[in-house]
Order: C-alpha cells, then structure tokens, then sequence
C-alpha cells in the first residue's frame, strides 16, 4: 500500500481555496510517491506547496501574532524506516519561506530541534529563502480579531486566557463584558496548521507540520507541532498529526492518545474520533492517521483534508 492523508487545520478557516489545496497537496505527494519516490519527499512536497500557496496559517500564508507585526512559526519531520524514527524540529523561526524544509535539514543534523535565531542563521547558512512578509490574508485576519474584540467585548477568553490575563500579558484592556459565552477562539481565525503523513512503497512511513501558530500569543510561543507526542506521533503502528489549539494538544499529549489506540488495534478513522473525544467540544481538534488499517481523519470543526490510496 502507498497512501497519503493531508490536513488544512482544524479550528481555522476552511475556503473553497484551503478544500482545493489540501487535494492539490495529496496529489502532488502522490505523484512522487507512484514514482518510486519516498514518504519523506512525498510529505514534505506536499507541506512545502501549503506552505507556497498564501492561503493555509503556515509558511507565506502565517498568522501575525498579537502585536500585529511578528510571524514566527514551527514545523517538524519525523520518518519511521521499520526500525527506528528519525526527527527534525525548528521553533520560532522568522524569516525563513519553508520552515518544513529547514525541519529536513535538523532531520539529517546530529540535533533533534533548533529554535529562533539559530534556526535562522542555519536556513541562511544552507541558503533558504526568506519570508516575503505577511500576507494580505494574515493582515486581514489581524485587523478582523481586532475588530471584533473592539466591537463586542470578550467576557471568556480563548482557552487557558482570562480577560485578566489578556490584560496583564498581552496589554488588551477588556472593557465589555459580553454574556453570550463568546471565545476569542471563536473570533480568532487562523489557528490551523497543515500537516500530511505517507506510506511509500518500501513500507517507510513519513509525517510533516508547519505552523504559523496563533494570533492571540506571546511571540516566541511555541506550540504542539514541533513536539512528538502533541503534534505527531510516528512509529510500527501508524503515523498521527494533530491540530488545533496547541496548548491543549501539549497538555493531553494527544497525538500520542491517538498512537495508543493504533497500538491495540483500533482502526485509523476510530482512533482518530476517540482521540477527538478526550476533548472539550469548546476546544478545536482534529486529526489524522494513516497506518496499515487505512486512513483516519476526526475533527470537531470543520477541516480541510484529503487522502489518497493506491
């Protein structure tokens, strides 16, 4: 079997342009796939042209975080060759177009993870493209969430913020209280990822993210994509990504939960709808698993996604 499932994030938003894109992605990841090529090329072509088309919260297309002006994002590779996983992590890197590229070079580095400034002088270093900017889709999402904030008040912040909370660390005064329960995660677009896991036709199983994480954070906050266990999990029982909000994916371990469910034999698609379940409905999660059971892909918000079997 040769397979590949793609993720556009769930939580975010979901376009006809991110529904498209995820079906572009599988496919170009397919074609190297049917031509021999390996799950790693397959995955990371496939995150590589999210991260190119401006349209997904990942590469040109990142969030701005709070203060308007930072784009900081994470990405990570991981390979399980039948006998071992091989790993490569960057963290809060600016001004790099294809974080999921410089990720595949940590990969074939002697280090697991390298974050911010070093992480930049390496892509500088191997001779990556920088980021253009943001885009006039991540200028627009900022001024959206500001907007609305101004208009409506928040009376309960995104999960884990408090109005306290916004005020203290991120200099947002919360005048109005607002009685209808609404959540800045309920405001706040753009707290998707993209990710896509592949089987090739040596049986090596591959998985990619990238990030550009969400707009309601510190810059230099880090989330779960980058981190085995929370944002992927790879290994002789399937191949897992989660998205959604990253704090609670770390606090859950939830690619992980997933892995173990995989592990004594539930299917890809019921192991992904169980791991969604260990979570409050308030928070956006979603899934998706490809082991030798098939595919599996779970979420409770919309998600954009697409698999391809062969």
């Amino acid at each position: 079997m040769i397979a590949i499932v793609v993720h556009g994030g769930a939580g975010g938003t979901s376009r006809v342009a991110q529904k498209r894109g995820c079906v572009t992605a599988a496919e170009i990841g397919m074609e190297i796939l049917l031509n021999g090529g390996s799950a790693l090329e397959a995955v990371v072509a496939a995150v590589r042209w999210m991260e190119d088309s401006g349209v997904f919260n990942a590469g040109t297309g990142s969030v701005l975080r709070f203060d308007g002006h930072t784009i900081q994002m994470d990405a990570a590779v991981a390979v399980w060759d039948g006998s071992q996983v091989t790993q490569g992590a960057v963290e809060i890197v600016e001004d790099v177009q294809n974080p999921v590229l410089l990720a595949v070079e940590v990969l074939k580095s002697p280090h697991v993870k390298i974050a911010a400034d070093g992480a930049v002088q390496l892509a500088r270093r191997l001779g990556l493209p920088g980021h253009p900017g943001p885009s006039k889709l991540a200028i627009a999402r900022h001024q959206r969430l500001l907007k609305t904030i101004e208009e409506k008040g928040i009376a309960t912040a995104a999960p884990g913020w408090t109005p306290e909370a916004l005020a203290r660390f991120l200099d947002w005064d919360d005048q109005a209280e607002n009685g209808d329960g609404e959540t800045l995660a309920s405001v706040a677009e753009g707290c998707d990822t993209v990710g896509a896991v592949a089987f090739d036709v040596a049986g090596r199983l591959a998985a990619a993210g990238s990030t550009g994480g969400m707009n309601i954070m510190f810059p230099g906050r880090v989330g779960d994509v980058s981190e085995r266990g929370a944002g992927y999990q790879i290994g002789p029982s399937g191949g897992v990504l989660a998205t959604g909000i990253g704090e609670d994916i770390m606090r859950m371990q939830g690619s992980d939960r997933v892995y173990r469910f995989l592990e004594v034999g539930v299917n890809p698609q019921r192991a992904c709808e169980q791991g969604v379940q260990l979570f409050d409905q308030k928070i956006p999660i979603g899934f998706i698993a490809l082991a030798k059971g098939g595919v599996g892909i779970a979420s409770n918000r919309d998600m954009p996604s697409h698999s391809i079997v062969e």
